[in-house]
C-alpha cells in the first residue's frame, strides 16, 4: 500500500465520530475515558493539540485506515514514564499491509520532534512480539486493569 498518508487528526476530521466509535467498542476503558462520548472529546481536544495529547491518522483515497494515540501519561501506575503511545488501531481490512509499522514510524518521529527520545506503551496478549520485532524492549510486566501487561519502550536515540 503506497498511497498511505498519515496527518495528525485535524479539528474538523470527518473521522473523529469513526473512530471512537470503533475504538471504544474496540477497548472500552482501555481508552482512559468512561464513554464513547468522552473518548470522542479527548479525539477534538487531541485534534486542536500541537504538542501531547495527539492522534496520528493514516488514511489511503479517502479511506480511514488507523490511527495511533500518543499522550504524556496512560499507566497511572506508571506517572514517570511519558511519553506514551496508545490504541494503535489498524482496520480489519488493511491489515498486514505495513499500515501499523508506518504509524509507529509516525509516532515515533512526531515524539522526536518534540525532543522526547523515548516513548512508551503497554499491552498484552500476543502483542509484545508484534512491537519487539519493531525495535520495541520490554520495561517489565505489571498488573493493570485486571489483567497482566507488558510495559514496552522504543528509544530512539540507538
Amino acid at each position: 500500500m503506497h498511497d498511505v498518508s498519515i496527518q495528525p487528526l485535524a479539528p474538523q476530521s470527518p473521522w473523529r465520530g469513526q473512530m471512537a466509535a470503533g475504538q471504544f467498542a474496540y477497548w472500552g476503558p482501555l481508552t482512559g475515558h468512561g464513554s464513547q462520548a468522552l473518548y470522542e472529546t479527548f479525539l477534538q481536544e487531541a485534534a486542536h493539540s500541537s504538542t501531547l495529547p495527539r492522534v496520528l491518522v493514516a488514511t489511503s483515497a479517502d479511506t480511514l485506515l488507523g490511527s495511533v494515540n500518543l499522550m504524556v501519561a496512560e499507566m497511572t501506575i506508571r506517572p514517570h514514564f511519558t511519553p506514551w503511545l496508545g490504541q494503535l488501531f489498524v482496520d480489519k481490512r488493511h491489515r498486514t499491509n505495513g499500515v501499523g509499522t508506518r504509524l509507529l514510524d509516525a509516532a515515533i518521529s512526531y515524539v522526536k520532534g518534540l525532543g522526547h527520545d523515548r516513548l512508551f506503551l503497554f499491552t498484552s496478549g500476543s502483542l509484545p512480539a508484534y512491537y519487539r520485532r519493531r525495535g520495541w524492549v520490554d520495561v517489565e510486566d505489571v498488573a493493570y486493569l485486571g489483567k497482566q501487561r507488558t510495559i514496552l519502550r522504543f528509544d530512539s536515540d540507538r
